[in-house]
């Protein structure tokens, strides 16, 4: 069986009647799950290895919420455009409690194994990923979590506190990042610093 034929199988089979109830909806084309709730939507995408081959899969997933919202106030805001209306993501190995297997990403083999493997995977989607990302519920929760990001977008995490009326932790935000600053980074957050609080 094909990877990509081998994980859509198990994810038709075994995911899609498990997310469904939750409010997932699933994109076949995309590999996709996701939901939306208020002004945020939760989505987890399936990435498969170039490694792959004939009855043998290794794929990970990417999280993300993403916001129109927050792209419509930027570009009210800076009068530009953002390119993607994501405001927080990672692999699935960054998000925190995620359980490993003896491989670096989940493999499937098209053998009995397979079933223990997506458990496995399907308990890190319920008891890990969807729990860790529903913490945003708004948009200082959404700053909050991004400052847990293994690479953090301190302009971001700032509109997301301004976007939020907690101009004070924008302000610290901004105070530590320009702290801490290169140089390709300090004119964007002194950008923002000057248009938020001079």
């Amino acid at each position: 069986m094909k990877p990509k034929e081998l994980l859509k199988f198990y994810i038709e089979n075994e995911l899609d009647d498990i997310l469904e109830p939750l409010g997932f909806k699933y994109a076949k084309s995309g590999l996709k799950f996701s939901r939306k709730t208020g002004p945020f939507t939760l989505s987890f995408s399936f990435s498969i290895s170039k490694y792959s081959s004939e009855n043998y899969c290794i794929f990970w997933t990417t999280w993300s919420i993403s916001s129109t919202e927050y792209k419509k106030w930027y570009k009210k805001i800076w009068d530009t455009e953002l390119v993607s209306d994501v405001i927080i993501g990672s692999s699935d190995w960054n998000i925190p409690n995620w359980l490993e297997s003896e491989h670096d990403h989940v493999v499937l083999y098209n053998s009995d194994v397979d079933n223990q493997e997506f458990k496995r995977f399907i308990h890190n989607v319920l008891n890990v990923g969807i729990p860790y990302y529903e913490q945003v519920i708004d948009w200082s929760t959404a700053a909050d979590l991004a400052l847990q990001a293994p690479i953090i977008f301190y302009g971001e995490v700032c509109d997301f506190y301004i976007m939020a009326n907690q101009r004070d932790k924008a302000k610290q935000i901004l105070d530590y990042a320009l702290e801490r600053a290169t140089d390709e980074d300090y004119e964007e957050l002194k950008v923002r610093m000057e248009k938020y609080f001079n």
